[in-house]
């Protein structure tokens, strides 16, 4: 019956292990294959559709969205929203209309970009990553640079809210490309 004990025990182990190991490659395998599409689409993002509009809130400087399609599969969504004392970047990449990667900039200026001693090297900037897989995060690196894996409060809370940005900014400019592509032909008066 102990020796039962020790080998149900063991084989709990190096199955335990066993899966640990596995998991950890396949996250290795995930990461990497976002960092080729990481790659690819911002090799190829010159030769895309772009589509514009502005966003939702005025902001005092205002700011852009930029969507980047390849045929009608969006790419990558760029926002820029622009303030005095600085401005933040998101830059959402998708894959068959599913985010994987995520990057979210702020950069805060030494004094506001009208003053005569701006200067844009004293600029500061951190960045927030997020890196997701079959719609979860499964990486996040945070503006100290610190990463974070587990499926915590916080890790949760933070997955939604980046989640909820990408789809207001993919809603935004499907609804811009629509109303392009159904405006009619801008028509020249010839004289």
């Amino acid at each position: 019956m102990k020796n039962r004990i020790k080998l149900y025990y063991l084989l709990s182990a190096a199955l335990l292990l066993h899966y640990t190991a596995f998991s950890q490659q396949h996250s290795a395998d995930v990461l990497k294959n976002i960092h080729v599409k990481y790659r690819e689409i911002n090799a190829g993002r010159q030769t895309y559709r772009k589509v514009y509009t502005s966003p939702e809130e005025q902001y005092s400087e205002g700011g852009e969205i930029i969507g980047y399609f390849l045929k009608d599969s969006i790419r990558l969504i760029e926002e820029v929203l622009y303030a005095e004392g600085g401005k933040s970047t998101t830059a959402i990449y998708y894959d068959k209309d599913q985010p994987f990667f995520i990057i979210a900039e702020q950069y805060k200026y030494n004094v506001p970009f009208y003053d005569s001693s701006f200067n844009s090297k004293l600029t500061t900037i951190t960045a927030d990553r997020s890196y997701f897989h079959h719609g979860k995060m499964i990486k996040w690196v945070n503006d100290r640079q610190q990463a974070f894996t587990a499926r915590n409060k916080v890790y949760v809370e933070n997955e939604q809210g980046v989640l909820s940005v990408a789809q207001q900014l993919y809603d935004l400019i499907r609804t811009a490309d629509t109303i392009k592509k159904n405006l009619p032909p801008v028509r020249k008066n010839i004289q």
